[in-house]
C-alpha cells in the first residue's frame, strides 16, 4: 500500500524575494539522502495581492482579503495539506482567511511567539511594517506569552521606523541586496540591543532574506520553515 505523502501550500508572492527566499530555508533544513525526499511543494507566488500595509493604514480602501480568499482556495482545491503564508503582515487577515478553507493555515506569528518563550527570551525588539505594528498582529499574540514587545518605546528605534520601511519597499522591487538589509539590520540591533532588548524579531520577511545569521536576531521565515517541517515530517 502506498502512503500518501504531505503536500505543503505556499501562498506567497507578498513579496516575491521573501517568498524565494523562505523556498530556500526549507530546501536548507531538509536533511534527505536523495532528492525524492525532499517535500512536495505547490508554490502560488500571488504579487498581484493588494498592499496590505496600505489597507490597515488606511492609505488604500483596496482590501486583500478577497485576493488571499481566492489563493488560499485554489491551493485547497490543489490538494494541499497545509498552507504557509511567508508574509507577516498578512497575518492581519489570518482568522478570517483561515475560516474561508478546512485545510490548516500555520501561523507564523504565533510560532514566532512560542520560539522566543523556548529560547528564554522576555523583551523583544520589533521590526515590522507600518501595518503589522499599527494592527498589533506580533504584539497580541507576544503578550499572550508574557512576551513584552519593545516596538516604540525607544525614540532611537522608533526614528528607524521610516528608514526599514523604505528598505522594505525597495527590497520588493527588487532594488535592495542582501548586502542593503544587512547593513541597516547590523545599525538597528546595536541599537535595540542596548536599548534593553533580549533579542530581535525581524517581523517583515523582507527584512528575513540576510543569509548572515547574528545572534540574538529571529528571523521569522526561519521559523516558518521548521514549523512546517515539524508538522509535515
Amino acid at each position: 500500500m502506498s502512503t500518501k505523502r504531505p503536500l505543503l501550500g505556499i501562498l506567497g508572492g507578498m513579496g516575491t524575494q521573501a517568498t524565494a527566499s523562505f523556498y530556500e530555508k526549507l530546501h536548507r533544513l531538509q536533511k534527505v539522502k536523495c532528492e525524492q525526499e525532499y517535500l512536495d511543494i505547490i508554490l502560488y507566488s500571488k504579487p498581484s495581492i493588494p498592499d496590505r500595509t496600505a489597507f490597515i493604514t488606511k492609505q488604500s480602501s483596496e482590501n486583500p482579503l478577497d485576493s488571499l480568499v481566492c489563493a488560499a482556495k485554489t491551493l485547497e482545491s490543489s490538494g494541499v495539506s497545509c498552507i504557509a503564508i511567508p508574509c507577516a503582515t498578512a497575518h492581519f487577515f489570518y482568522d478570517e482567511l483561515s475560516n474561508t478553507v478546512d485545510v490548516p493555515i500555520i501561523n507564523m506569528i504565533d510560532e514566532t511567539a512560542r520560539f522566543i518563550v523556548s529560547e528564554g527570551y522576555k523583551n523583544i525588539c520589533l521590526l515590522a511594517t507600518d501595518g503589522s505594528l499599527r494592527s498589533r498582529v506580533f504584539q497580541a499574540s507576544f503578550e499572550k506569552h508574557g512576551i513584552n514587545a519593545l516596538c516604540n518605546n525607544s525614540p532611537d528605534i522608533a526614528d528607524l521606523q521610516a528608514e526599514l520601511m523604505s528598505l522594505i519597499y525597495d527590497v520588493k522591487r527588487g532594488n535592495a541586496t542582501e548586502t542593503d538589509v544587512n547593513e541597516l539590520l547590523n545599525k538597528v540591533v546595536e541599537q535595540s540591543l542596548g536599548c534593553g532588548a533580549d533579542a530581535i524579531v525581524l517581523g517583515c520577511t523582507e527584512l528575513c532574506i540576510s543569509i548572515n545569521e547574528t545572534p540574538n536576531v529571529i528571523n521569522t521565515l526561519e521559523v516558518l520553515s521548521r514549523a512546517v517541517l515539524n508538522k509535515l515530517h
